[in-house]
């Protein structure tokens, strides 16, 4: 009762997962990853050993379709289970059982793979192999992904929770608590929520205005309309409101981050 995109992005050399179901806490369950050696979706029937021994497999050097073969031939419930994997270099492969619920199917792509079971039909994956193949930050291929594939119906049974996780090899960054020094890019779970896809997009806005790079922009272009935020939050000056969300790295006085912004707006109700 799950769908999800196992996903390289060579560009950044980042490995990535993004699950939603009508199932508490999926991100506990189905995203395995590690820098530098992939990344798996383990799901249906969800086999959780899949996910240990196959990135065991992968950092001994089998591919992705090697690793999904060795996973299932020994596994007598197989026919019951749905996997997709992506390994170090790229390659994607996913098994889909006989007896997994209806409709349940896999699409392999260049980089990627997308999978789900109990699904409104073919027309979910359809949508979020096209988002895979899109352009765009890993992350943000994922969310595409996810929100396309509720849009064409999704899991039949609803919407309960979802995940996005992205690894990529560490990187010493400028500040010790940053994420990417061990290896995480994006690790964010919605576990129980009536909008969880809703709720994951607003806490990976929230992610990467806190730990990612990106765009800075002027404070006087949007001064009227971060002076009207500030007021409706009840803060006297925008250095306060940043240091309180802990922003300090996304501003320097006469810029701010553009995803910051974007937050502050949001949690205001201004219309941008």
């Amino acid at each position: 009762m799950t769908y999800s995109i196992v996903i390289y992005d060579p560009n950044e050399e980042a490995w990535g997962v993004g699950v939603a179901s009508k199932f508490l806490a999926v991100g506990a369950f189905v995203p395995w990853l590690k820098p530098e050696v992939g990344a798996i979706a383990t799901q249906a029937l969800a086999n959780l050993e899949y996910g240990k021994k196959g990135l065991e497999l992968l950092e001994k050097g089998y591919d992705a379709r090697s690793t999904v073969n060795s996973l299932t031939s020994a596994d007598q419930l197989k026919e019951k289970r749905q996997l997709g994997v992506v390994d170090s270099k790229g390659n994607a492969y996913a098994f889909t059982g006989r007896e997994c619920y209806p409709y349940a199917g896999h699409i392999i792509g260049n980089n990627f793979t997308v999978q789900g079971n109990i699904l409104a039909g073919e027309e979910v994956l359809e949508a979020m192999a096209k988002e895979a193949e899109g352009r765009g930050r890993i992350y943000e291929k994922i969310l595409n992904a996810l929100k396309m594939a509720e849009s064409k119906g999704g899991d039949r049974r609803g919407r309960q929770s979802a995940a996005i996780i992205v690894v990529r090899k560490p990187t010493k960054s400028n500040t010790e608590f940053e994420p990417s020094n061990v290896g995480k890019y994006v690790d964010i779970r919605v576990d129980d929520s009536k909008e969880p896809l809703v709720e994951l997009e607003r806490v990976l806005n929230l992610w990467i205005a806190t730990f990612l790079e990106e765009e800075m922009v002027s404070v006087y272009d949007y001064l009227d309309k971060i002076n009207s935020a500030l007021s409706k939050l009840g803060y006297q000056d925008l250095k306060s409101w940043v240091e309180i969300n802990n922003f300090e790295a996304k501003f320097s006085g006469d810029k701010i981050g553009k995803t910051v912004l974007k937050v502050l707006f949001e949690q205001a109700g201004v219309r941008t």
